[in-house]
């Protein structure tokens, strides 16, 4: 082998630890969701809802470690530890009040403090919204619990003006199904990234 096949192959060698390294520092450390669901929803729903919002995230670079709480008891007896968090999937009380649309789920943050670990995702009124829509539920859980989360992680309730965390999802957008309406937007990521 020839001095300059040797600097090539070394060369290689060298640029995939770096490729490597890059790729790992991408995707935040994971992140762990506790998820209590007294919703009932199906096994199937969840597993696709779940995988739906796992790849939203994903995209942003963050890895996410779902804990079903209703399965499984691991952590979830325990209390929540610094970058833990928790969605759960409840119907909406009945309707004392009136206000159009009704939200497909919530995030509680705290503005002041810059801190928030609960999402509540209000499952018959995404079940109500896909049926009109022409969609497929799980879709449009996996969404609300990505846009939930993203509020969580941005520690705040303001919304964009377009992609994931735009405050309005129309039946036209949902049919319409653009990958662009369905990711966090470039400025978002930056700041998860600031702030993890």
């Amino acid at each position: 082998m020839s001095t300059r096949h040797v600097l090539l192959v070394i060369g290689i060698c060298a640029l995939i630890p770096a490729t490597t390294a890059s790729a790992a520092v991408a995707l935040l450390d994971d992140i762990t969701v506790r998820v209590y669901d007294s919703a009932g929803l199906a096994e199937n729903v969840k597993h696709s809802a779940f995988g739906i919002a796992s790849q939203t995230l994903a995209a942003a670079s963050i890895g996410v470690r779902w804990e079903h709480c209703e399965r499984s008891g691991r952590v979830c007896g325990l209390p929540l530890e610094a970058g833990e968090f928790v969605v759960r999937i409840v119907r909406s009380p009945p309707p004392g009040w009136s206000r159009a649309p009704l939200p497909l789920g919530e995030a509680f943050v705290d503005i002041e403090a810059r801190s928030g670990v609960l999402a509540t995702i209000y499952a018959d009124r995404v079940a109500l919204l896909a049926a009109a829509a022409g969609i497929d539920a799980a879709t449009l859980l996996g969404r609300a619990i990505a846009h939930e989360m993203g509020h969580l992680l941005l520690a705040t309730n303001a919304h964009s003006a377009h992609g994931l965390m735009r405050p309005l999802w129309s039946r036209d957008d949902l049919r319409r199904g653009r990958g662009a309406d369905w990711v966090f937007t470039r400025e978002e990521i930056a700041a998860i990234r600031r702030r993890y």
